[in-house]
């Protein structure tokens, strides 16, 4: 096939089943709503045996607003389509009016293939192309549905033309054969460590409320209606799914886990009832996370993400590299997957001072006792209400001012920084000094006493996850940085007068 052959992809005709689900079901939940209205309209048509006059009009304008929405969307359909010309890529999408966007493929970050349920029944795959600007994204999400040969193609077409990097392979039974798999055992473990701290204790405060207030109302105690009853067992749900409602997510996104590394791009497949899969070239990756939840920072538990920016997997625009290992498995796997950062992440991290962690302390103290002395003064609650919130705040304030400057880390090396941060949780950093696009550091009367600042990084081309915020370290430390950052660009900082 010639490199700079012009190529129509338009989607597969499955999509329009997809809308027809979608609309179907709508209409199961308005029924299921109003059933009473249902019941009485239905038992009305077997008495008339027929339909109503009244009701003509009505019917008459639903089945022309349904034949209205379907042409819409065959129209769509037929007009929704991708060019692929040489290096561009023309998308070409219809609503109520035709656009058209033009991408260089030298933007584009990654091509991703989804299925849903529907579609893996189908065998059809939904397209995705990102770029590298998160201000793109919403020209580049196109819903172009194609079948499996055809993602398959394009997909490699795309990945051939990318420029400098070389096409990734997209063959399934090589991911399978070749790349590094979890089985449901780690998938269920990482579901476990994936549990936050405050979802936690939201869930464990809730089921204790909750089944009091269920036991009580199964008694027959404290009760004088079905409402009472629904609000005991609704706040009991709630505890219920703060527990497990994460868990459970992480499993059905990530089942099946497998990625690999082919020459400069990396190949990810994931997901249970919505299948990803697609690859990122690694010229593109903005940083490497490092991530210990609360559960996994206790165990010893890490997990490997990739910011690719505009690529849009999830809000923050991350998916995972890796589910939950130990540290040593960690190593071995980035160097396998990701010999470029293996340095970055090898690396000890300067940790806060003492001193500072104790100011900081001190600070979040004075401040949230004087926000309780003024609810003290506003809030008409009892005194014993007000003792224990007024104890509790600072001393709250306190241990998360501690269990931050614990957490707070800095390294820096020849090529990249590593930025640690969080609180009961734990995120690792690892960026390239030419991936950062602005460094802004400064420090009040009390860190210059103390030759130190704080920092904020921007990274290139997005909007989402994107900034980077650094707790108080030696000002040296920025400013070699900023040195570092201007000669990884090829800058040169004008000097003095």
């Amino acid at each position: 096939m010639n490199e700079n052959e012009r190529i129509v992809y338009r989607s597969h005709f499955s999509v329009l089943i997809t809308k027809a689900t979608g609309v179907l079901a709508a209409l199961a939940v308005i029924i299921v709503t109003n059933l009473r209205d249902a019941e009485s309209l239905f038992r009305e048509l077997r008495t008339t045996g027929g339909v109503p006059p009244r009701y003509c009009p009505i019917l008459l304008g639903l089945l022309v607003m349904v034949l209205f929405l379907a042409a819409l969307a065959v129209r769509r359909w037929w007009r929704t389509y991708i060019i692929l010309d040489g290096t561009n890529l023309i998308v070409h999408r219809a609503t109520m009016v035709d656009k058209q966007n033009i991408i260089d493929l030298a933007t584009v970050s990654s091509v991703n293939l989804e299925q849903n349920l529907l579609q893996m029944m189908l065998g059809v795959y939904r397209i995705r192309i990102d770029t590298n600007s998160a201000s793109t994204a919403e020209d580049t999400d196109v819903d172009l549905v194609l079948a499996r040969d055809r993602a398959e193609e394009f997909k490699r077409l795309v990945m051939g033309r990318m420029g400098a990097e070389s096409p990734v392979p997209v063959n399934p039974q090589e991911l399978y054969h070749n790349g590094i798999s979890f089985g449901t055992g780690a998938v269920l473990r990482h579901a476990m460590f994936s549990s936050s701290i405050a979802g936690l204790l939201i869930g464990v405060g809730g089921l204790a409320l909750g089944s009091g207030m269920l036991a009580d109302d199964i008694h027959g105690i404290d009760t004088s209606s079905l409402g009472e009853f629904l609000t005991s067992l609704v706040v009991l749900l709630v505890a219920v799914w703060s527990l497990v409602g994460t868990p459970v997510k992480s499993f059905l996104r990530l089942y099946d886990f497998r990625c690999m590394r082919h020459g400069d791009s990396l190949r990810l497949a994931y997901g249970l009832t919505k299948r990803r899969d697609f690859s990122v070239p690694v010229s593109k990756i903005h940083a490497v996370t490092v991530n210990q939840g609360f559960l996994a920072r206790i165990f010893g538990y890490e997990e490997l993400k990739i910011s690719v920016i505009g690529m849009g997997d999830d809000d923050d625009e991350v998916c995972n590299l890796s589910l939950y290992l130990r540290r040593d498995k960690i190593t071995s796997l980035v160097s396998r997957l990701l010999p470029e950062y293996e340095q970055l992440y090898q690396m000890k991290w300067e940790r806060k001072r003492a001193i500072l962690m104790a100011i900081d302390a001190v600070r979040y103290v004075l401040i949230s006792s004087a926000v309780m002395a003024v609810a003290w003064l506003v809030i008409p609650l009892s005194l014993n209400w007000k003792l224990m919130i007024a104890a509790g705040v600072p001393v709250a304030a306190a241990v998360f001012s501690v269990s931050a400057g614990v957490t707070a880390g800095l390294a820096l090396a020849e090529n990249g920084v590593v930025i640690r941060g969080g609180i009961f949780d734990a995120t690792r950093t690892l960026v390239f000094y030419k991936k950062l696009q602005t460094m802004r550091y400064d420090g009040g009367p009390i860190w210059r006493h103390f030759g130190v600042s704080e920092g904020v990084f921007t990274m290139f081309g997005g909007i989402f996850g994107s900034r980077i915020s650094v707790g108080a370290f030696p000002t040296v430390r920025f400013e070699e940085i900023a040195r570092r950052m201007c000669a990884a660009r090829c800058y040169s900082p004008r000097s003095s007068a």
